[in-house]
């Protein structure tokens, strides 16, 4: 290792498709990306909910952490130490720097993923979540800890996977104020209308976005409109001073379109996609999700799995961001981005990010 380099351990919670797609990654292309950001990674610990927990101090072997999980089986032979009884004593037992937290959406609750963010937080460890939950369900509380502990709360792959959304607002739009959004932020539903438009059943088309990696674990989260639901959530409590719950929010999702209503739309100039809306500001802001008929020429009437967000803004007018067929490629790279963010404040900090 390079002595102008400072370790960055990385503790995974979640080792679902995502994580497992970071970690390929991480042995590659990610890792020069973060060395060239002056840290050197490595990841200590994993947490699962199907494969069982390994911490390993000087690093885990992510092939073989790979080929375990993909085959069903335990990671627990990879574990060095007292064994590991939950994910909360991982959290304060890990020789770790940053925390990625990538459990799955819960859009009732945002658990446990809050509770990990908070947890880990607590214990002075950054953390980079692609959880959409704890940003809509606790941003404000969880952005008061990291600041208290001196610690980054980083969240950028929530929302449109690796497109950089938050950060756009954040760093690249100085004193403008976000009025209103509408998108089509839930990639599922808009391959299932795309290929609806094409004679093909819902079922079939949702087995095509399951099988692509992009549907929620629970895909019933997409078809309802969860997903979309905690998605606007997140954006309006991040730009809007808003404290909207999920359970707030006027939601249809699309379960009870049928194929012969999305051809008809098409049919007439017009299509059928999952949209969500929000408006208003602080405790006036509100967030809508529901099918719409739209113009062909609306941005947000695009095909296959694109996800479009138009912001309305006071200084800049609309602006908006087309994230292409998303994948799990630009999800993972959504956490690259949050880590390099990391790495940066370890380096200008000039020590260890949590001071072990």
């Amino acid at each position: 290792m390079s002595a102008a380099r400072l370790p960055l351990r990385i503790a995974l919670v979640g080792f679902g498709h995502v994580g497992r797609r970071f970690a390929e990654l991480l042995g590659g292309p990610y890792a020069r990306v973060l060395r060239a950001a002056g840290v050197e990674p490595s990841v200590t610990a994993i947490a699962t909910a199907n494969h069982g927990f390994a911490i390993a101090a000087n690093g885990l072997p992510l092939r073989r952490c790979i080929t375990l999980a993909r085959r069903g089986r335990s990671l627990a032979a990879l574990h060095q130490g007292e064994p590991v009884s939950g994910v909360a004593e991982l959290i304060r037992s890990a020789p770790a720097d940053v925390l990625l937290e990538l459990t799955p959406l819960d859009p009732l609750r945002g658990e446990p993923a809050c509770s990990h963010v908070r947890a880990a937080l607590r214990c002075g460890l950054h953390v980079v979540t692609a959880n959409k939950g704890p940003v809509a369900f606790r941003l404000r509380l969880l952005l008061a800890l990291a600041r208290r502990q001196g610690r980054l709360f980083l969240h950028e792959g929530a929302v449109m996977d690796g497109a950089p959304v938050f950060n756009l607002v954040e760093r690249c739009l100085p004193g403008v104020r976000v009025l209103g959004f509408r998108g089509t932020l839930n990639s599922t539903t808009t391959h299932i209308l795309s290929r609806m438009e094409h004679g093909v059943a819902p079922e079939q088309a949702l087995r095509e976005a399951q099988a692509a990696g992009i549907a929620e674990a629970d895909a019933s989260n997409d078809l309802a409109g969860w997903d979309a639901a905690v998605k606007g959530c997140a954006l309006a409590n991040a730009w809007m001073s808003a404290d909207i719950q999920p359970k707030e929010v006027n939601r249809r999702g699309i379960e009870g379109l049928t194929v012969q209503e999305v051809r008809d739309a098409a049919r007439s100039g017009k299509r059928i996609r999952l949209v969500t809306r929000a408006d208003g500001f602080g405790r006036r802001a509100r967030v809508s999700v529901g099918p719409e008929r739209l113009a062909l020429g609306d941005p947000l009437a695009g095909g296959a799995a694109d996800a479009v967000l138009m912001l309305r803004t006071d200084l800049m007018g609309e602006i908006g961001i087309l994230e292409h067929g998303g994948s799990l490629d630009q999800t993972a790279y959504a956490l690259l981005a949050d880590l390099v963010t990391v790495a940066r404040h370890a380096v200008s900090s000039a020590g260890n990010p949590r001071g072990r």
